[in-house]
């Protein structure tokens, strides 16, 4: 062997271990990464007490319904919560569900993802003859599949009322709010029309949210001025992966729920109002009678995270003192 050819074999073992300590340290990184990603979607949230709440009797006869939204992903978050709501629903029946928004991950193409991100998740409810009543999110909404949510979940339009008991549901499509002067006219239109006890109304997008996307300048520059003159009793929505809730601002109390199921967001500037933010994954259960309404967040092991109650006549007190923070 010549020395030109020892040279030839040490420079290709030089390669190989050059390349074998890239693809190992590559590794190392995306290992990291993934560990980083799992453990930001992963929430370790227990209450450290069980919460003192109130309840609606059944001789009340009060209407129920769930409400989460940012969920459609086909996680074991969203399964594990899908779980929690048949159980809750053995023990206080209810029939209606409203979906918050982002319902199919990644763009809404429902045709293509409906069992696994859907019918497979929510099998137990929809064996119950859940009845869904969805809000187009912004992840709903993208390469023409807008349509295709609204021909499933039948819905008449992107936005509309639904009647249910003592409460009037108004579901928006507040991706495209600032840009719809119909949309826009027929709320204030519906609001001012509607005599319910109590209303209510859901959006993707929230006005108000100390999460990652924070505020909805532009929707609430337009809405807020609407909910307050009609005298909205709570908007719903998503959007931020997390659980958050307002004291009551000018008689509205906001929510946004967007734990239900997909990775979760840390919380950034704490809006003023902000009583209780929680990054965990959770759906909301709600009871109404025509004089009071009780709202509770449940997480994906059953416990009560969080939950407040009020009065149609009062401002909205909360049963339950603020569970603090965790950021």
């Amino acid at each position: 062997m010549t020395s030109y050819d020892v040279t030839l074999k040490n420079r290709s073992s030089l390669k190989k271990r050059i390349w074998g300590a890239a693809a190992l340290s590559m590794a190392l990184i995306l290992g990291v990464l993934g560990w980083a990603f799992w453990f930001e979607d992963f929430d370790f949230y227990h209450p450290k007490t069980p919460l003192l709440c109130s309840e609606a009797s059944a001789q009340e006869h009060p209407l129920r319904f769930i409400a989460f939204g940012d969920f459609g992903q086909g996680t074991p978050f969203q399964a594990r919560l899908a779980d929690e709501m048949v159980k809750l629903s053995q023990r206080k029946p209810y029939g209606l569900a409203l979906l918050l928004g982002d319902n199919i991950y990644p763009n809404g193409d429902i045709n293509k993802l409906a069992r696994s991100h859907f019918e497979d998740p929510y099998s137990g409810l929809i064996a119950k003859k859940m009845r869904f009543l969805a809000a187009i999110g912004d992840h709903d909404d993208r390469k023409g599949h807008k349509e295709d949510e609204m021909a499933y979940f039948k819905m008449p339009k992107d936005y509309y009322k639904v009647s249910e008991g003592p409460v009037d549901f108004f579901i928006l499509n507040t991706t495209y709010f600032v840009r719809n002067p119909e949309q826009r006219a027929w709320i204030a239109k519906a609001l001012a029309e509607s005599k319910a006890p109590w209303k209510i109304v859901v959006g993707h997008h929230p006005l108000y949210s100390s999460g990652r996307n924070g505020n909805t300048e532009g929707t609430r520059a337009i809405l807020e001025p609407l909910l307050v003159k009609y005298k909205v009793d709570l908007y719903l929505a998503g959007h931020d992966h997390d659980y958050e809730r307002f004291s009551p601002m000018q008689g509205v109390r906001y929510i946004v729920s967007g734990g239900g199921g997909s990775y979760l967001y840390n919380f950034k500037q704490t809006q003023a109002n902000s009583e209780v933010r929680l990054k965990t994954h959770h759906f909301l259960f709600v009871e109404v009678t025509p004089r009071h309404i009780w709202v509770k967040a449940i997480n994906r092991f059953g416990e009560v995270i969080d939950c407040l109650d009020w009065d149609k006549q009062s401002s909205g007190s909360s049963a339950n003192p603020p569970t603090g923070s965790v950021l």
